[in-house]
């Protein structure tokens, strides 16, 4: 029997247990549960007491144990599958929240159970009635390791939790300058063993007390900042500012994990005069960096942000540990013309070439510089392990990649989608060419250069693949290229016989997402593309047993039930068929949740 099997039965006695004991009589042989979740009474609910029953009562008790037993065995006959806490808990995982609130409900050791999974993640909202009330909180706040905030109407209570296991802490508030509150700073100062803060849109009365508390967490190790600033209020002197960018810094040198996302140091309000919104002078944030530097930070994010560029190299250099960094400009992601943006990436390979950051092996760069520099900084590397590269939108070509082959054997992650100075012959040479490959995100490629005689090093290890085929001939192509003459009848049954030769695959995207704009480029579909029919090969797929996620892009006009049915029998584990259409999305939805009650987008 598979896990998924098992699973399914002891799903089915789950719901046959909750019916009997529904209908179950009150007797004195049971004892009533006092309140848990949301503060709800369990006086209608009972547990069975080791007492034995009388023998008029015992008939619906019988009929629960022998319907959870097997006779293939006495063990089986003599054990309820659901008294054993791992099984509850593995059932668990596949509930939504208002179905692990009612098991807690069914008994003490339902409760013991579901009580961890429920509470082990709390999401306040704006949908005030659907919370739980601060005195439920109080009352599981051992469970509580995930705390997330999504509303600024948040009552003085919450922020007086204290939480001893709490390990992470979202703040989502959406405030304006006319609803400041203390709030958020003394949620952190209650409860200082949280591991991981994420903060969005964050105003407090004092941002120099919020980020001394912050600085004063023990074990903090990510901090992720998103839509945050820092200093931007239209009160204080130079000296004031200072000290808030200084408080954030020092908040910033505890962790070892630091994301700054659509960050800045001014505040751009609409509730300000333009006045107030002068730009910081890059000297001034310099000022505050040139005596600092981040030895804890490894894993580095500066994404989208508003601040100068010559001061987001700054920080850079100052995190000599850095093991992972993604780096991307905020005026390069918000244009669709060509701006040369060489100066950073160039003064980032020099530092690289002359030994800084040692320990960088993941590189995610999207600025928009020419092919050259690419490949200047893909040299810099040198004798460094590159696993990870993303070089996605960019001017990314085939200069660059000639030196990228100097790091195929260890490249574990690469993503060269919507880099149009890329070929199809460039993404057949990583598929034969790195053995290492676990992920793998690339743009459109010419079917016609598929061969299944050609075994990939990397259908081994290969787990993501995101790659969209076409199936009409590439324009001007040279016989020497290695192109064959192919219907594109047949290039898609070579597409689906190359594709299951991938058998580690749990995630496979296979049409075009929503595309971005590359240098004013937009996407233009295939001529021809992937038909995803039984008929046209897809059978071919079934070696894929350890799929999750299956995506199609813009691929779905094809489909049908009988497809989706197959997928069904054929992927077990399958979790997510995404990128159903509206037309074609109500047939296979009906099948996937009836069979498998599978997530269909």
């Amino acid at each position: 029997m598979t896990p998924f099997h098992f699973l399914q039965f002891i799903c089915s006695q789950l719901a046959i247990t909750a019916r009997q004991i529904q209908k179950m009589p009150l007797d004195n042989s049971t004892k009533r549960v006092p309140a848990t979740e949301n503060g709800t009474s369990l006086s209608d609910q009972t547990v069975i007491t080791k007492n034995k029953p009388r023998k008029s009562k015992s008939n619906a008790r019988k009929s629960i144990r022998t319907s959870l037993s097997t006779p293939s065995s006495r063990i089986t006959q003599s054990i309820n599958p659901l008294h054993i806490p791992e099984i509850r808990a593995e059932i668990g995982r596949y509930l939504k929240r208002s179905a692990l609130a009612r098991c807690a409900l069914v008994c003490r050791d339902w409760n013991k159970t579901f009580s961890r999974q429920l509470y082990s993640n709390v999401e306040i909202t704006r949908k005030l009635r659907s919370n739980p009330s601060p005195e439920v909180l109080h009352h599981n706040s051992s469970l509580i390791k995930s705390l997330t905030i999504l509303t600024d109407r948040l009552d003085r209570s919450y922020s007086d939790l204290v939480l001893p296991n709490l390990q992470s802490l979202t703040l989502h508030l959406k405030v304006t300058y006319l609803s400041v509150s203390n709030g958020p700073t003394a949620i952190i100062r209650n409860n200082t063993n949280i591991r991981k803060i994420e903060l969005k849109e964050v105003i407090t009365d004092s941002q120099i007390t919020f980020w001394k508390v912050v600085s004063k967490l023990p074990h903090l190790e990510e901090l992720i900042v998103v839509d945050e600033i820092v200093a931007g209020g239209p009160w204080g002197n130079r000296v004031h500012k200072d000290k808030e960018i200084n408080a954030f810094w020092n908040s910033c040198s505890r962790v070892k994990k630091l994301a700054l996302i659509k960050f800045d140091f001014i505040n751009k309000s609409p509730f300000l005069d333009k006045s107030e919104c002068m730009e910081m002078p890059a000297s001034t944030i310099a000022r505050t960096l040139s005596d600092r530097t981040f030895p804890l930070i490894q894993d580095l994010t500066i994404s989208k942000c508003d601040f100068h560029l010559s001061n987001q190299f700054m920080l850079v250099m100052k995190c000599p540990n850095l093991e992972c960094l993604e780096w991307r400009d905020l005026e390069y992601m918000f244009t669709t013309h060509y701006i040369d943006m060489t100066t950073p990436i160039q003064d980032f390979s020099q530092n690289l070439a002359s030994g800084e950051w040692p320990s960088l092996k993941s590189l995610a760069i999207r600025f928009a510089v020419q092919d050259g520099a690419f490949a200047e900084l893909i040299r810099s590397f040198g004798d460094r392990t590159l696993e990870r590269l993303d070089v996605s939108t960019t001017r990314f070509g085939e200069q660059a990649f000639g030196e990228l082959r100097h790091y195929f054997p260890t490249l574990q992650a690469l993503d060269i989608c919507d880099c149009p100075n890329l070929t199809s012959i460039n993404v057949m040479e990583v598929l034969i060419s790195c053995t290492n490959l676990q992920s793998l995100r690339v743009g459109r490629i010419y079917a016609q250069y598929l061969d299944t005689d050609q075994i990939w090093p990397c259908s081994k290890t290969l787990q993501s693949l995101s790659i969209e085929f076409e199936l009409d001939r590439e324009p001007n192509t040279s016989e020497s290229s290695g192109a064959t003459e192919r219907t594109p009848e047949e290039l898609n049954e070579v597409v689906f016989a190359c594709l299951g030769q991938l058998p580690e695959l749990e995630s496979l995207t296979v049409g075009y997402p929503e595309p971005e704009l590359c240098y004013g480029q937009t996407y233009v579909r295939a001529s021809i593309s992937l038909e995803i029919r039984l008929s046209k090969g897809l059978a071919r797929l079934a070696g894929l047993k350890k799929l999750r996620h299956f995506a199609m892009g813009d691929l779905t006009s094809s489909l049908g039930a009988a497809e989706v049915d197959w997928m069904m029998d054929n992927w077990r584990h399958l979790e997510v068929i995404e990128g159903l259409s509206e037309v074609t999305r109500k047939i296979p939805r009906q099948v996937a949740v009836k069979r498998r009650g599978i997530m269909v987008k």
